[in-house]
């Protein structure tokens, strides 16, 4: 009976350590949030905003755009960079007024996803939050 309980204590206490690697659910608008090699965030501005941003940020940076795709509800841009690390920006509709996207640099660069992240918030006329 004890070993059962301590099987299912262990179970349980697995189940919530996945429910840590979940994306945030709570960010306000015009911030984001780096969690587990990904920065998300939140847009005021719509898809098709953020996605010209999105562009003009690897523009700036001079990164190879390799794929992009966008429609009314979804966009994604896919880069690649000098030393050859790949950059997914993926942007999506979210609720009024809100446009959801995140950053993933290969390697789980945090500095390089912010420095993007900046970039885009720069090109969208939104002031950096400090």
């Amino acid at each position: 009976m004890k070993r059962k309980h301590v099987m299912l204590i262990c179970f349980m206490g697995f189940i919530l350590m996945l429910g840590w690697s979940c994306a945030p659910s709570i960010i306000t608008l015009d911030t984001g949030v780096y969690q587990n090699g990904i920065l998300y965030a939140t847009s005021s501005k719509d898809v098709t905003a953020v996605y010209n941003a999105t562009l003009a940020a690897m523009v700036k940076f001079e990164f190879q755009v390799t794929g992009k795709a966008k429609d009314a509800f979804f966009a994604k841009v896919d880069a690649k960079s000098a030393d050859g690390m790949k950059i997914i920006v993926q942007i999506k509709a979210g609720g009024k007024n809100r446009t959801d996207f995140l950053i993933k640099v290969e390697s789980f660069n945090r500095e390089r996803s912010v420095l993007i992240f900046d970039e885009i918030q720069k090109y969208l006329g939104v002031k950096a939050k400090k």
